[in-house]
């Protein structure tokens, strides 16, 4: 053995394995770093680590075989003992092989003591980060819009609203961790491979597939892919006839194949078999549904959305999520300047729609939370006193029906805002940010109730990672924490913005106003509702939001607005008490408590009901 082992010495086997095991592992760690940016399919450092297997003992048996002389390479047998590497030139080879080997043990003994790199949370500041360099759980997914490929290309709409429906059925699924419908949309159209894809969003299978619509026939094609080996776990094509009932059929068994394909490959534990109701038996209502909700969820040509609802539940008065979008969409339509329905008829009409659609569905979470809405923007405008108490656990309802309902929770959040419990807004936007990164409301909302809070930095940064993703519009940018912030370019980017103030000419003293909060401005409120009136560029909701921090205290209620930092002054008028007891939320503090910005005092005569805030 011993003679073994000097014959190896001498051939320099045991310097060749050195070499070749430092330069192997160097190599693998170049191609696991570049393979992500490449987009390099998932088993090409597999790949690279067999190669490599392969080669080692040919190396041994080549370095067995041959000698390096200072005259070139020669067969060993041929060459005399003492004219291989020079002696100095092996020690020295030794020394770094050793260097290297050591420098290698060192690196992966702190890779398994260095805790995992973390990163937050888009929409979030640090409460909720999750991993980014650890592996994805097995049971992740994320369904991607599946690819129209119909004639006329014509029918985008609905395939993206097969696989929303695909994803929402998988979603509920216990135990299956499912990416977000605005996190895996932002990829239509993208040139991004599928590897990239799930390590962005870090899951470990994604769904893709395609729907073509033609004549009386749909086939739908769609596969499910394991993105750490490349694997096609599962796939299929369905050719059926056109009709509802096939249509959720198909979203069955597609949620049913992909489950049990978990269970198979992953050993995943997931819920017993899957069973998708048909929410309607008329194929033209949920072409038109399909339709209206592709607009609603981008919140662009509301108006046409409302007369696609309108021609859906036309065609089928029973079609209680038709019904639950349009009590939803009434409100939205005054919002984002689509009508200017007075305040008393959204109230109508939602009221009546979403009433239509828990005749037919009583757990209706939508139109739960719709209801729940309309009482407290009823409130929130003083034009009925409202019970927050009984609308908040409306909207706990609506969630405990449909936890991941972005709407509900940004409604929630925007009820414990009103009644100043800000940790409990804050919260509900981080949660529902959480589900729906990309989701502009909370998006929006999360920054805002940050900046209330006096949380400039964190409100800042959520605001540029917000832009960064696209989910922030700039009439919403938060004024008084970029003035607070000194962030002056940013402030006069978002003032000058074509559907704020673009063409005033007073930014600067805008800018400064909002800077130094403690005063009142009525010269430059009247300045700029003059200007309002001359060009309209503003919608009512933003001028509130604008002009209310400069002492316009007569306007409706915005509840961050009214509990930030900033506010003081606003918190301590006349209007503000006024404004308390109109909208029910000092009924509300009395049961629940009062936020730490208020206290009850007694007033002058005696009574009991009156409050001071800070």
């Amino acid at each position: 053995m011993n003679k073994l082992f000097s014959e190896l010495r001498r051939r320099n086997v045991f310097r060749v394995a050195g070499v070749y095991a430092v330069i192997a592992w160097l190599l693998i760690q170049v191609v696991v770093a570049i393979k992500a940016p490449l987009s390099l399919p998932a088993w090409t450092d597999t790949l690279v680590i067999v190669l490599f297997a392969i080669g080692f003992p040919i190396a041994l048996i080549l370095a067995w075989a041959f000698e390096m002389t200072p005259e070139g390479m020669k067969l060993t047998a041929a060459v005399p003992e003492g004219e291989s590497i020079a002696p100095k030139t092996g020690r020295a080879l030794d020394y770094v092989i050793i260097g290297g080997l050591a420098l290698v043990g060192v690196m992966i003994v702190a890779d398994r003591m260095t805790p995992e790199k973390a990163t937050v949370a888009a929409g979030d500041t640090g409460e909720a980060a999750q991993s980014a360099y650890g592996a994805p759980s097995a049971a992740s997914i994320a369904v991607l819009p599946f690819a129209d490929l119909s004639p006329a290309g014509d029918q985008e709409y609905f395939s993206q609203g097969i696989a929303e429906e695909i994803l929402n059925v998988l979603a509920n699924v216990s135990g299956l961790e499912v990416a977000s419908r605005t996190s895996s949309f932002q990829f239509k159209g993208r040139e991004i491979g599928i590897p990239e894809i799930a390590r962005q969003l870090d899951v470990r299978h994604v769904l893709e597939g395609s729907v073509r619509k033609a004549g009386d026939t749909i086939r739908i094609t769609a596969q499910l892919i394991d993105t750490q080996t490349d694997r096609h776990l599962w796939s299929e094509t369905f050719d059926r006839p056109l009709t509802t009932h096939n249509v959720f059929t198909i979203q069955d068994e597609i949620a049913n194949a992909i489950v049990n394909a978990l269970d198979k490959a992953m050993g995943v534990e997931t819920a017993p078999t899957i069973a998708v109701a048909p929410t309607t038996d008329n194929l033209t209502a949920y072409d038109l549904y399909l339709q209206a909700r592709a607009l609603f969820q981008s919140r662009t040509r509301l108006d046409e959305a409302d007369a696609l609802l309108t021609r859906a539940v036309e065609q089928d008065q029973g079609f209680a999520k038709a019904w639950e979008m349009r009590a939803a969409l009434q409100a939205l339509l005054v919002e984002y300047g689509f009508s200017e329905m007075a305040g008393e008829t959204v109230d109508e009409r939602t009221a009546e729609y979403a009433e239509r659609a828990l005749a037919v569905d009583a757990r209706s979470a939508m139109a739960i939370a719709s209801l729940a809405k309309m009482r407290m923007h009823a409130a929130l405008q003083l034009r009925k006193r409202g019970d927050f108490a009984e609308i908040i656990a409306d909207f706990d309802r609506a969630l405990a029906i449909e936890p991941r309902n972005a709407s509900a929770l940004n409604w929630r959040g925007s009820a414990h805002a009103s009644v100043g419990a800000l940790e409990k807004a804050r919260e509900d936007y981080a949660r529902c940010t959480d589900f729906e990164p990309d989701y502009v409301p909370c998006a929006e909302n999360y920054y805002a109730i940050l900046g209330s809070m006096g949380r400039d930095a964190e409100a800042l940064a959520a605001y540029k990672s917000a832009l960064d993703r696209g989910a922030a519009k700039i009439v919403y940018a938060p004024f008084a924490v970029l003035a607070r912030q000194g962030e002056e370019l940013a402030f006069k980017i978002a003032s000058n913005a074509p559907n704020m103030l673009f063409g005033w000419t007073r930014h600067d003293e805008l800018y400064e106003a909002y800077r130094h909060p403690d005063n009142v401005y009525p010269e430059l409120i009247g300045d700029i509702v003059r200007f309002q009136e001359k060009n309209g560029q503003m919608t009512q909701s933003v001028m509130e939001i604008l002009l209310q921090p400069l002492g316009a205290f007569e306007y409706d209620v915005v509840p961050y607005n009214a509990w930030d930092v900033s506010s003081g002054g606003y918190r301590q008028s006349a209007q503000f008490k006024n404004a308390m007891r109109k909208t029910g939320i000092i009924d509300y503090w009395r049961t629940h408590g009062f936020p730490p910005q208020c206290r009850p005092v007694v007033s002058k005569d005696g009574g009991k009901d009156d409050f001071k805030c800070e």
